[in-house]
């Protein structure tokens, strides 16, 4: 059993050299709170991974929790062109849980804080029936744009900024006890918010943003609904990622589909004109169009098939 104590010890001595220097803690983490700098248009997300929903300890490690439990919370900033400037962690552990654990649990947080120049403000530690955490992440908007479901417009196309189904790939993997595919198994355990994608979205202007954490299909639903549209979506074989398309042939899945149903890519899913795409696949070379915006045809969604079926919360993982 864990001494509370010493795991908040162990993870002060790890988070106090994260945070050093960094100008948006005026009193770091240690009080009863911190106080941080102001910030002229503050934006906020939640998030929460818990063990049997959003991940397994038989197949990710500790840090490769902690590392993807930061990244799909601040992706949401990402998606919000919102610079990440603090995050704050209630943690649950199960009396069982080791203080090693809960150590490497955190070296993976710090090394997502780390490569995104974000500052950790603190949080908490609970006991739990398993392993949990509990995200607030805080960012600093942009002063003029701040991109929104419901900024669609019929004529628009529908992009992404770079491949889908990998994550899905690599959970099936993982699933199957499937060895070799290791690059799709490690999108699934390592993705990375799109800040440098959300630079060059803001860059152009781009009014329509979120991140794809819940599959193309449902994502694209809710851009539809909140813009009062239709999103008519295609995707053609060009753009299935050559990782994906092994995958697929070897296992019998159908790439399309799994591009539409798989989540947790953290990929941006964006609309725009085409003239507008051009210039920002120069930037993101990556980037490629998986559909239309429409009038409202009495549908949200065509084109999906019927196989397809994003993430929905209030399931475990699916095995």
């Amino acid at each position: 059993m864990y001494n509370e104590f010493s795991v908040l010890k162990n993870i002060m001595n790890r988070i106090d050299v994260l945070n050093q220097g960094n100008p948006a803690l005026v009193i770091p983490p240690g009080d009863d709170a911190a106080l941080l700098a102001p910030l002229s248009r503050p934006v906020v997300t939640t998030d929460t991974h818990r063990e049997g929903v959003h991940f397994k300890l038989e197949w990710q490690s500790p840090h490769d929790i902690g590392y993807k439990a930061v990244m799909a919370a601040l992706s949401d900033l990402a998606a919000s062109y919102a610079r990440p400037v603090c995050l704050f962690i209630n943690l649950g552990l199960p009396a069982s849980a080791s203080e090693s654990l809960a150590g490497d649990l955190y070296d993976g947080v710090k090394a997502a804080l780390t490569q995104t120049s974000c500052a950790m403000g603190g949080g908490n530690i609970s006991m739990s029936e398993t392993v949990s955490l509990d995200l607030f992440a805080l960012g600093e908007g942009d002063p003029v744009i701040f991109p929104m479901r419901s900024g669609a417009v019929p004529g628009q196309g529908m992009y992404v900024t770079g491949p889908l189904g990998l994550a899905r790939g690599g959970l099936m993997c993982l699933q199957r006890g499937e060895p070799g595919f290791p690059d799709l198994v490690e999108r699934f355990k390592k993705p990375s918010a799109r800040f440098d994608a959300a630079g060059v979205l803001k860059q152009n202007g781009v009014a329509c943003v979120m991140d794809v954490s819940d599959g193309l299909s449902g994502d694209a639903g809710h851009v539809a609904r909140a813009s009062n549209l239709t999103v008519r979506l295609h995707i053609g074989h060009d753009h299935v990622h050559p990782s994906l398309e092994k995958f697929c042939r070897v296992s019998g899945e159908n790439a399309q589909a799994m591009m539409m149903s798989g989540g947790e890519d953290y990929e941006l899913l964006f609309t725009c004109n085409p003239q507008m795409f051009e210039k920002i696949k120069a930037d993101l070379p990556q980037a490629f169009r998986v559909g239309t915006c429409l009038s409202y045809t009495g549908r949200n969604l065509e084109g999906v098939p019927e196989s397809c079926r994003s993430y929905v919360h209030g399931e475990t993982i699916r095995t």
